[in-house]
């Protein structure tokens, strides 16, 4: 009898006659598959408490290895991604930084991720922040508790961290306009550049929210709107030329600045909106 020693396994191989050399590469592909076999079960356990263990591990190979290893856990449940996310607290930067890209590939079903993510947000590595709002992103309108974080993230000092927390504001759509109007009036340039830049790429539903803000008296606030609304094009013409021809508007300067910067798609509502207001217009 022959015996075939493997991780935690034996392979015991009876002496039987065989015919010719294919018999033993028969033999050998037996033993391979069963010694590949045993050496997954033993490098990647199958239990989420086992997983979670090692995803703590403070050997990074270990980590990156179990981090891989969640792509396997079908259904993924919410104790899964919520073990998963355990990983973007460990102390290697390639650790957290696949554990965040998992999270995102798991999109949208790793809402429940949402706090270690806005955790990320502030980590000292750059890709690492970028990864976060590339995941939050993915996940949508469910992250909308990452929205404080997210504008916040719209001055960080690293171009793609700005542009990614802009575009996640911008996947949030209705939820996020109320947050990033009150970024108009955030003393970082960075932040009120990037929030008038999101609320245009949100556009016709933040309409109403940026014409209020026209008559405000905080000038940089004021013209941040009107840049905003100037970019939306004609959707943005209606609203602006009920507050142009109100009596009561106390910023027709900005409006007419706000129409001009439009220009020609705007022409067409204001012929219409003037006919019949003044015999001028024909």
């Amino acid at each position: 009898m022959r015996t075939c020693s493997t991780a935690h396994n034996f392979i015991v191989i009876k002496s039987i006659p065989f015919c010719g050399c294919l018999s033993w590469i028969a033999v050998l592909i037996i033993a391979l598959t069963s010694f590949s076999i045993a050496a997954d079960k033993y490098d990647y356990p199958q239990d989420i408490d086992s997983l979670l263990r090692d995803l703590k591990s403070p050997n990074p190979e270990v980590a990156l290895r179990t981090a891989a290893r969640f792509k396997s856990e079908q259904p993924f449940t919410k104790e899964a991604i919520r073990s998963l996310a355990e990983g973007i607290k460990h102390p290697n930067e390639m650790v957290r930084l696949t554990v965040i890209n998992l999270l995102s590939e798991l999109a949208p079903e790793a809402a429940s991720a949402v706090p270690e993510l806005v955790t990320a947000l502030q980590d000292k590595d750059p890709m690492i922040r970028e990864a976060a709002t590339l995941a939050l992103l993915s996940i949508g309108a469910s992250a909308d508790e990452s929205i404080p974080s997210l504008v916040k993230s719209l001055g960080d000092d690293n171009k793609k961290v700005r542009d990614g927390a802009s575009s996640a504001l911008v996947k949030m759509d209705k939820v996020a306009i109320p947050s990033l109007v009150k970024a108009l009036e955030n003393r970082d340039a960075l932040v009120r550049t990037h929030a008038t830049n999101a609320l245009a790429r949100i556009g016709a539903p933040a309409v109403s929210d940026l014409v209020n803000v026209l008559t405000k008296s905080n000038t940089e606030t004021s013209e941040a709107a009107s840049k905003a609304l100037s970019e939306m094009g004609v959707v943005a013409v209606p609203p602006l030329i009920d507050l142009l021809l109100s009596e009561k508007s106390s910023s027709a300067k900005l409006v007419e600045e706000t129409l001009i910067a439009i220009g020609a798609p705007a022409v067409p509502e204001l012929m219409k909106a003037l006919k019949g207001r003044y015999d001028v217009v024909k």
